[in-house]
């Protein structure tokens, strides 16, 4: 059975039409709350080890405020400002999963 070239050229039309539509598309954030991903999470008063105050437990949900880069630790120098149950803080980035799109700092 031979294809007609008019529902050829549509079909290629259509195809064209939704790969551009998936380029254009802004790219997806975490669903869901960020939280402590690993059994206690540090939670610092400045981006670096240094400051350290508190470790929270596992799962503590933590609101993303902002980002910054300093100290390197854990395997990465990236750190982010969070709002928590306990206070307002920095936590390394390798200890937040569900990691939503937060501006510099």
């Amino acid at each position: 059975m031979r294809i007609k070239p008019l529902y050829t050229a549509a079909a290629v039309s259509a195809a064209g039409a939704a790969a551009a539509l998936a380029l254009s598309a802004a790219p997806a954030s975490a669903y869901g709350p960020s939280y402590c991903n690993t059994s206690t999470c540090s939670l610092s008063a400045s981006a670096g080890s240094g400051g350290i105050y508190f470790e929270m437990p596992r799962l503590t949900p933590v609101s993303m405020v902002c980002w910054t880069d300093n100290q390197w630790w854990d395997g990465t120098n990236r750190w982010f400002k969070v709002n928590t149950v306990y206070g307002t803080g920095y936590m390394i980035a390798t200890q937040v999963s569900n990691q939503t799109r937060v501006g510099h700092c």
